[in-house]
């Protein structure tokens, strides 16, 4: 299947990190942008990675707030206001949130007190993880389970230091959530995982003790696994969706860790330079 380039937007991408202060791009001023620049079908991939703020944002208009709290959400206030009247109305009408957030805030209403917040995060999470894994895009697929394996064997070690029940809290019936529920169930000394093949490698990093290091060791492995499924992907939706997480680790560590950010930044745009100076490329 022949996949769009975008030559000219990609061998840009360095310049578009900063601004005319030479600061960081933010998030929200990117993502204009590649509305701006990509194919709707292909900016439909973006708006997925940035369903996790759109669905803090929902909680909070289901629970009464008057502004959204996540600047980061696709949806807005409006949009929201005019689902939930949908939802009331006796006329059928096409849905305007993905389907999962319609069914999540149609069994919110019918709730005499809503959804509790350990039930209301898996069910979102769930909803964007399978929205992400469906999106018929490859790169995203296999970014989602990564991201998904990494948060819950951090779910499992986390429970068992705060003696929280890791059964409900980790995500999906994949093998190796059915393993790291067995895992917690058992309450033994396990064996790491061996599969997938990046799983001991997460252990190390989430037995870290000091916050910081296992902070950036985490956003590292992010940040390889990126480069690890996009080395061969220079002008294409795929290279533009690694691109996409990785400036949001930068802009993070910005605000957590000035030097680190510097340090991630400095990254992001070697990684950029690389391929536009080692010439033309045929995928």
């Amino acid at each position: 299947m022949l996949r769009r380039e975008y030559h000219c937007f990609v061998a840009g991408l360095a310049d578009l990190v900063f601004d005319s202060g030479k600061n960081i791009v933010s998030m929200m001023d990117f993502r204009e942008e590649l509305k701006r620049v990509l194919h709707p079908s292909d900016y439909s991939k973006i708006v997925i990675l940035f369903l996790p703020a759109d669905n803090r944002n929902l909680v909070s208009f289901l629970s009464g707030v008057e502004e959204l709290p996540d600047p980061l959400g696709t949806y807005t206030l409006q949009e929201f206001a005019e689902q939930k009247r949908i939802i009331h109305s006796i006329l059928k009408e096409d849905i305007i949130l993905p389907r999962y957030m319609v069914e999540f805030m149609t069994d919110w209403l019918n709730s005499e007190d809503g959804i509790e917040e350990l039930e209301a995060d898996r069910r979102l999470t769930e909803g964007y993880i399978n929205t992400a894994l469906n999106s018929g895009n490859r790169f995203l697929e296999k970014w989602i389970r990564f991201d998904r394996d990494l948060n819950n064997i951090f779910t499992l070690i986390n429970s068992k230091m705060l003696g929280l029940n890791a059964v409900n809290l980790i995500i999906g019936d994949d093998p190796l959530a059915a393993q790291l529920r067995e895992i917690y169930s058992s309450g033994k000394d396990f064996q790491v995982p061996a599969e997938p093949e990046y799983a001991p490698m997460i252990f190390k990093i989430a037995v870290e003790s000091e916050f910081l290091e296992r902070e950036k060791k985490t956003d590292i492995a992010r940040w390889d696994f990126i480069d690890s499924e996009t080395f061969f992907e220079y002008f294409t939706i795929d290279m533009i969706l690694g691109y996409t997480i990785k400036l949001s680790v930068v802009n993070r560590w910005k605000m957590l860790d000035p030097e680190t950010g510097k340090m991630m930044l400095d990254r992001l745009i070697k990684d950029m330079e690389t391929p536009v100076l080692s010439g033309t490329f045929i995928n």
